[in-house]
């Protein structure tokens, strides 16, 4: 269990809480608490009332849209140092949209609304900061989503292994992917099977090289080009 001063400067850092006041700090710091997760447990699920957000100290969460039938839609993965639920404690009768799973055991501090919000209420500034960093979210949110609805499924995955490259224009680079192929497939909206077909059509084309989670790229350009 991480004490209250390991957590501090993981508190300080969030773009809330930079802007506190040392006492406005200190009362958000001692309601805290961490939460640990087994791989695949579930810390929430669509439709519970949202009386926290949270924070990714270790380990990784998937946020999903869980469908009757079983299938599932990866909306975002969050790794440490990645806050998710902030938006919710705005709500009149807050509930989460999505449901939060553990992809590998992992642990998440978890902030009370009802404190923070009465802390927000005497901080301007802790607000406006709070709504730039939303802002920031969902400008990032929407330009995935565009992303995925407008570009073929070979695009999206050409241009997400170029993204994982860096600003990198041409010449060879190794990458590796963040997630399972599975979720991989989920996050560019496309079944499993089409992922791997996009795979070995682009290893076949010799364009990459793949080994497991580890890709490389021969050439960025030949790749770009080839999309």
């Amino acid at each position: 269990m991480r004490s209250p001063d390991e957590l501090a400067p993981l508190l300080h850092s969030l773009p809330l809480f930079a802007s506190l006041e040392p006492e406005q700090f200190q009362r958000i710091a001692r309601t805290v608490r961490v939460v640990k997760l087994d791989a695949g447990q579930m810390l929430f699920q669509r439709g519970d009332p949202a009386r926290h957000w949270y924070v990714v100290l270790d380990g990784a969460l998937k946020l999903a849209i869980q469908a009757p039938n079983g299938q599932e839609k990866l909306i975002e993965k969050l790794g440490p140092g990645h806050s998710f639920g902030e938006a919710l404690m705005f709500m009149a009768v807050p509930s989460y949209p999505l449901a939060a799973i553990a992809v590998e055991d992992s642990a998440v501090l978890a902030v009370p609304n009802v404190e923070i919000v009465a802390v927000l209420k005497e901080s301007p500034e802790a607000c406006f900061r709070m709504m730039a960093e939303l802002s920031r979210r969902l400008h990032g949110l929407v330009r995935e989503i565009e992303e995925v609805t407008l570009a073929s499924a070979r695009l999206r995955l050409v241009h997400f292994l170029t993204n994982l490259a860096g600003e990198r224009k041409s010449g060879p680079a190794d990458v590796t992917l963040p997630e399972a192929k599975n979720l991989l497939a989920s996050r560019l909206a496309m079944k499993p099977e089409t992922l791997s077909r996009i795979f070995r059509a682009l290893t076949d084309e010799g364009l990459l090289q793949v080994d497991g989670r580890e890709i490389r790229i021969p050439d960025l350009a030949r790749l770009r080009t080839a999309a």
